[in-house]
């Protein structure tokens, strides 16, 4: 387990950094009543997974995840659209995430690769 303390600040800095982007790119009509009503739930949720140790992809899957339902929130309680600016960083975690997955998942399997061909190669 983690120190409560760095649960806490990693939890602000991550509600303050979503909070800074709603901010600029929703309609002025999102209060901050309705972000927040949209946001705490997945900060807490991310804020105990996060003090729960969970591994580095869980958590970044779990933490995109969050994100996207919370955009979903927010877009089902503003009173005008969201931008489609919006909507694109409500994507792109989710975007970013699986290009990271895909990325290690290839260069474990080349290095598995190449390690059963040199060991192949030695006998």
């Amino acid at each position: 387990m983690r120190h409560p303390l760095d649960t806490a600040v990693m939890s602000i800095a991550i509600g303050l950094m979503a909070a800074m982007l709603i901010d600029a790119l929703t309609p002025k009509e999102m209060t901050v009543y309705l972000v927040g009503a949209a946001l705490a739930p997945a900060i807490i949720i991310w804020a105990v997974l996060y003090h729960l140790r969970l591994p580095l992809a869980d958590l970044l899957i779990a933490l995109a995840v969050l994100w996207l339902a919370s955009v979903m929130a927010m877009e089902w309680i503003t009173p005008k659209p969201l931008s489609h600016y919006f909507i694109a960083a409500a994507i792109a975690p989710s975007i970013m995430v699986g290009i990271w997955l895909h990325a290690t998942t290839a260069w474990r399997r080349k290095s598995r690769a190449e390690k059963l061909s040199g060991s192949e190669r030695g006998t």
